[in-house]
Formats: structure tokens, sequence, C-alpha cells
């Protein structure tokens, strides 16, 4: 395996992409992961110049590192090239095959440190494949880190905490300055462990309500009496205020309130 090392000029810049490079800020992110991992192997994805990989297949059985870039790809190839535990994917993250993966290790556990301008559609990935996940080890901007682990009453709980936490239990691990990576960002990061629940009424609930919780928060200054009535109609009022307090915002609901007003209107509906 060749030394540590970083190399700016493969970078994507278009798609916000930084290297950590902070070999202590590695060693935390490997043990954390590989702890959770046990024997099972690791998926790594954008895997980029193979820092963490390098970390990682100190202390996994295997890693599956996946990046789309050729030439960060050909680079990974030969720097892992002695390294038996190590698997390189020519892959888009956003196509990776998350079932034909669960099928062969069961419950997979990803890791990686996503580009700032893939990282939401990585997000929705998962939880559209929460059913083959275990756990999920991520870097996110500091802002989008902390929205996707927000709680109800939280300034930043938005639609992307709410449908996070149905599938998942998440939480920010640690916070990672600007300094720690090549090119440096504008901005700090964070690295956060969702804990994916095995529950298929959660995967249910997700894929009933996801587009009503989307609608419900692109109202935040609207209380829930305003929102039903323009979204669904007069009609809904009554029935949906039997069960909820419809002066609450979207930033007071809990996931019950929200799994309330889901299914009433849905059944409703019907």
């Amino acid at each position: 395996m060749s030394s540590f090392e970083f190399e700016p000029k493969r970078l994507k810049r278009s798609w916000g992409q930084h290297i950590l490079i902070n070999r202590n800020v590695l060693e935390i992110i490997a043990s954390i992961v590989s702890e959770s991992a046990d024997k099972q192997p690791v998926i790594e994805v954008a895997a980029g110049s193979g820092n963490l990989t390098e970390f990682l297949s100190k202390r996994c059985s295997k890693v599956i590192a996946v990046e789309m870039e050729r030439d960060m790809v050909d680079s990974l190839r030969k720097r892992f090239e002695s390294s038996k535990n190590v698997e390189i994917i020519e892959m888009n993250m956003l196509r990776f095959e998350f079932e034909k993966y669960y099928r062969k290790y069961n419950r997979l556990v990803i890791t990686g440190n996503l580009p700032y301008n893939l990282s939401k559609l990585f997000l929705f990935k998962l939880l559209d494949n929460a059913v083959y996940i275990k756990d999920a080890f991520l870097m996110f901007q500091f802002e989008v880190a902390r929205r996707i682990t927000a709680k109800p009453n939280d300034r930043d709980w938005s639609s992307i905490s709410v449908v996070t936490n149905i599938l998942t239990k998440p939480e920010l691990l640690l916070k990672v300055g600007r300094g720690s990576f090549k090119p440096q960002p504008k901005v700090d990061s964070a690295f956060i462990h969702l804990s994916f629940f095995d529950d298929t009424s959660r995967y249910l609930l997700y894929e009933k309500c996801n587009r009503m919780i989307q609608d419900i928060f692109n109202y935040p200054r609207k209380n829930l009496r305003n929102i039903v009535k323009s979204r669904y109609g007069t009609q809904y009022l009554d029935i949906v205020g039997k069960g909820i307090d419809l002066s609450l915002r979207p930033q007071n609901l809990t996931i019950g309130d929200i799994q309330y007003l889901c299914n009433t209107i849905l059944r409703y509906e019907s």
C-alpha cells in the first residue's frame, strides 16, 4: 500500500468534493465504523483518493470502495493493489445496488466523506433503500448535519429531519473543522451516524407519507390549520383537528403527529 496521499488535481469541484486529510479524524471514523461492522464488510462511497479507505482497511475485515471518477479509480487500484481486503468498484454512488450487496452480506454498513453537492441526493437514496441497511456513518456539511439530526421544536426540524427520524436514529458524532480537508471548504463539516430501524411499519410510513411531509414543510411559517386548508381543503379541518392541535407549525410536529395527520387525510381521501 502506498503512503498517505492527496491529489487535488483529480477533484471534481463542481460536486463540492473535499478530501479528508486529518489523520486523527480518519482514525476516529475508522474506529467507529469498524466497531459497528465487526466482521462484516464496509461499503465506502465516494472513496476519492483513498485516505479513509486506508484507515478502514487496517481495522475492517473488508472494504468495498465505491468511486465513479476513472482517474480516481485507477489511483485507488494502484494504491491498494497489494491489499487483499480492499475491493474497488467503479460506480456512481447514486446508482449503488444496495439490494445486490444485501443479498450477499445481509444488512449493510455504509460510510463515506460525501461530496457536498451530492450528499442530500445520496441520503435520500439511502432512505429509499432503508430495508437493506444497518448503519450509515457519513460526513456532511455541518448545517446539513444539524437538519438531519434535529428533533421536534428545534429550529432545524424540517422535512429532511422527519424522514430521517422515521427510518433511523440519527446522531451527530463529531464536528470536523474546515481545516481537516483539502481543498479547504468555506464551511465546517460533521460526521453523523444513522442507525436504521429494522421495522416494516416505519418503511411503510415513509413510503406512504414522504410526499405529504414535503408538502407540509414547504410552509414552515404557517400553522397546521392554514396548511391543511390550502393544501387539502376545509373539509379536512374538523377531522384532522380531532387528534391534533391545528395551531401548531411544522416545526412543532412530532413523528406521531405527522403519522396521525398522514393516516387521517389518506383514510378520508379513500
